[in-house]
Parts: structure tokens; C-alpha cells; sequence
């Protein structure tokens, strides 16, 4: 089997840091879409609908780049609370919203990936979700308030990240912590082998 090459179709310096934790070889691109919820969804399948809507937008920028070897990866992740999708804040004014909403509770966080390789010349799609809670305790005021004048909140979803400020105050964590990051690598794992990759073979 030929080594493993990833088109990783985001920004996130943090999906970045976890392939890099699998020690998985890639390459970024940039890949835009409309992420605005349109309607009432389940926020399980509005977290699988973006990750495959950014791998089809991806692909046809960036079709030539895929194949057999090279997979383009695609991943979206949004918070739900009281059924209800939580995403990045917009002002800070959303965002002390946010964190009210969450203090001293447990939301839900989705995360979903999809791997898209080449196999006889045709695109096959592959999409997997990850599904975790997350209990904070009690947000204080002055915390939020610095928080956000950290800047740190500005692009994640629900305005937190696990691996950051945020730490000392989450109390609990049920399920996947790379997927409350922003990309499940256990399901990575399973999606990497549905194309015959298999880590550290």
C-alpha cells in the first residue's frame, strides 16, 4: 500500500495538530460554504450535511488533487443544547449568551468527518460522526468576560476550546475528546480503513 496523503479541506489549526498526532502526511486547503442552519435540523445531521457539503464544494475546486493515494478530508462540529445547534459565536454579546446558556450544565457535541477517495476514477464518500457530552460547571462572570477578551473563543464552536482556557472549568467529559477538538480520530481510524489504510502498517 502507498503512504498515506491527506487533502485536509480546513483551516483549524487544531484538526491540523490531531492528524499530526497520527503522524498522517497532508496538505490544507481552503474550502468556503454557506455553514447558516436554514430550518429546524437535528444537529446530527446538520454536522454530517456540512461535512459532505465542504467535501463536495472541495472536490470540485479540487478534483485533480484527489485520488487512490491523496484523500480529501472534510470535518464540521457544532454544539446542541435543550436540541437546539449552538454554533460560533457572532459578537460577544452571542457569546456571553452562549456561555449563560451552558454554565453549570451538559450540552451535547457533534462532530463529523468525511473522507473522499478515488477508486476506479470515481469519487467514493465516507462519512462518520462522533457524539460526546460535555458538563461545565459554574461560568463566573469576570471568567466569561475575560474569556472573550482573550480572543480564544472567536472561531470555535459554542465559543470554547477543551484544550484551552476553558479546561478549568469542565467538570466532565463523555465520549471523544479529539471530536470535541474538531476531528474524531477514532472515527478517522474506521473511515482510513474503509479505503484499506491502516495506521502504523
Amino acid at each position: 500500500m502507498s503512504q498515506l496523503k491527506i487533502l485536509l479541506a480546513s483551516r483549524s489549526p487544531r484538526r491540523r495538530e490531531l492528524l499530526e498526532q497520527l503522524a498522517i502526511d497532508y496538505e490544507t486547503v481552503d474550502v468556503e460554504i454557506d455553514e447558516s442552519v436554514k430550518s429546524p435540523i437535528m444537529p446530527e445531521v446538520y454536522v454530517k450535511e456540512m461535512a459532505e457539503k465542504k467535501a463536495i464544494k472541495a472536490l470540485s475546486d479540487f478534483d485533480h488533487l484527489i485520488t487512490d493515494q491523496r484523500l480529501l478530508l472534510t470535518a464540521d462540529t457544532t454544539l446542541s443544547y435543550a436540541g437546539k445547534i449552538i454554533g460560533k459565536p457572532e459578537n460577544e454579546a452571542h457569546f456571553i449568551e452562549i456561555m449563560r446558556t451552558l454554565s453549570n450544565k451538559t450540552h451535547t457535541v457533534f462532530s463529523a468527518l468525511t473522507l473522499v477517495g478515488k477508486q476506479n476514477g470515481k469519487a467514493r464518500f465516507v462519512t462518520m460522526l462522533s457524539e460526546s457530552e460535555v458538563t461545565f460547571s459554574v461560568l463566573p462572570e469576570t471568567f466569561i468576560q475575560n474569556y472573550w477578551a482573550s480572543g480564544e473563543p472567536c472561531d470555535k464552536a459554542g465559543g470554547y476550546a477543551i484544550q484551552g482556557m476553558m479546561a478549568g472549568y469542565i467538570q466532565s467529559i463523555s465520549g471523544s475528546y479529539s471530536g470535541i477538538m474538531g476531528l474524531p480520530l477514532f472515527e478517522l481510524r474506521k473511515a482510513l480503513e474503509e479505503f484499506d489504510y491502516f495506521l502504523m502498517s
